[in-house]
């Protein structure tokens, strides 16, 4: 096995083990009989499940109900996964003290995949789909090509 296919088979993993995290964290916060417990904590638990389901592709209903939908095809791209990332760790803020932990910790797998697409283009096409605007406008770069050309003097 490449080690793009073990980079991208250790993300994928990592993912689907934070989001369970996440999921386990909110639903121990939405015990609480409070509205706003409740309410917070289901939110973060649905949104963790999407993404559970778009990080490891399975259940094959599921994703490919949200391959048929618009706003669900942008789940599969860096963008869609880095903003649902976003507001799942700012929900999880609000849950002390576990739900602070995961949401830095959800913070830090964002940064990390980021980094990967900058290191590692390949193994970040793999994981994740372009789509039309990203292609367009937030393509990563590998890096040597902004360096400039060096001209031989003679």
């Amino acid at each position: 096995m490449s080690s793009k296919h073990r980079l991208t088979r250790s993300f994928r993993t990592i993912s689907a083990v934070l989001y369970l995290a996440n999921i386990v964290v909110s639903i121990h916060f939405a015990w609480v009989p409070h509205y706003l417990h409740i309410l917070v904590g289901a939110t973060v638990a649905i949104i963790s499940a999407v993404m559970l389901c778009v990080a490891v592709e399975a259940p094959k209903a599921i994703v490919e109900n949200l391959e048929r939908s618009s706003v669900g095809i942008q789940l599969f791209t860096f963008r869609g996964r880095y903003m649902m990332d976003f507001f799942a760790s700012l929900y999880l803020f609000a849950m002390p003290p576990w739900g602070i932990l995961m949401g830095g910790v959800t913070l830090l797998l964002i940064f990390g995949i980021r980094f990967l697409g900058v290191k590692q283009p390949d193994a970040f096409n793999e994981i994740f789909r372009q789509s039309d605007i990203e292609s367009q406008s937030d393509s990563y770069t590998m890096e040597s090509e902004y360096d400039t050309p060096v001209n031989d003097r003679q």
